[in-house]
């Protein structure tokens, strides 16, 4: 990308050049391999579960760009060998299997990330958008013989769990009956965050990640036209942390876009 080998637009560009800028630095966090690595691996052992490559009972196979996000994201560590990113935000165009990319990433945070009691939650406004990726994700348990037996994942009409480590891995939406302001949340799916038109559900999302020692937010999008709610605003903070006119190494993101 930096070369100008592969075309990119000015946010990738700038998300490329942070990542070989930082990993020059000499600072409080440092680049793990291994854990970067792992969670590749561990994804590209799940099966597709539609289309031709579900027919042909195929795993899925990450792309160079869905690589960069994993392995910046998990392979930033602190001096204890926490992850350093808490903030995910990933716009791209539509039709590029990011549902299916976030269900890989919930699945590893559920089962393989070496947290007891991990709550993981899809959530969206809806609760028929949050069931997207969480019901992706069971379809790839129940396709996945080895992973339910290696790891004890297991999924029903209601949850996807592992008992042994007492995870669970739920949708959520902010139309349901209940309060969710006092989840315990390890993980956070948010697909789509475009169709919110308020940060309500952001907002029980950030402030719920408090009580955890390496929690995630991961926010994948399409593009929206509405720049008054919590996508563009969230949008615009990422470019001016690209830009360099805010410091937030809690924060990754990248913006693929023409």
């Amino acid at each position: 990308v930096l070369d100008g080998t592969i075309p990119a637009c000015k946010w990738v560009k700038l998300a490329c050049q942070r990542q070989v800028n930082e990993l020059e630095k000499n600072w409080q966090y440092h680049f793990d391999v291994d854990s970067a690595e792992r969670v590749c691996r561990f994804i590209e052992l799940l099966p597709h579960i539609k289309g031709p490559l579900a027919n042909a009972k195929k795993k899925l196979t990450l792309e160079p760009w869905q690589c960069f996000i994993l392995t910046t994201v998990f392979g930033w560590l602190d001096e204890h060998g926490m992850r350093r990113f808490r903030i995910v935000y990933t716009e791209v165009p539509r039709k590029n299997g990011k549902s299916t990319f976030s269900s890989g990433v919930a699945l590893y945070m559920l089962a393989a990330d070496r947290e007891s009691g991990a709550d993981v939650y899809s959530a969206a406004t809806h609760r028929d958008q949050a069931k997207i990726v969480w019901a992706d994700a069971a379809e790839m348990v129940n396709r996945s013989p080895n992973l339910r037996a290696s790891l004890g994942v297991e999924a029903n009409k209601r949850s996807i769990f592992q008992t042994k480590s007492a995870s669970k891995f739920l949708p959520i939406a902010r139309e349901s009956r209940g309060n969710h302001d006092g989840l315990n949340i390890h993980c956070a799916i948010v697909d789509e965050l475009h169709a919110h038109k308020t940060s309500a559900i952001w907002d029980v999302l950030v402030t719920g990640i408090g009580a955890r020692s390496q929690p995630l937010v991961w926010a994948i999008t399409t593009a929206g036209f509405d720049r008054s709610g919590i996508c563009y605003d969230r949008r615009t903070y990422l470019t001016r942390v690209l830009e360099g006119r805010y410091q937030d190494d809690r924060m990754f993101g990248c913006i693929w876009s023409i």
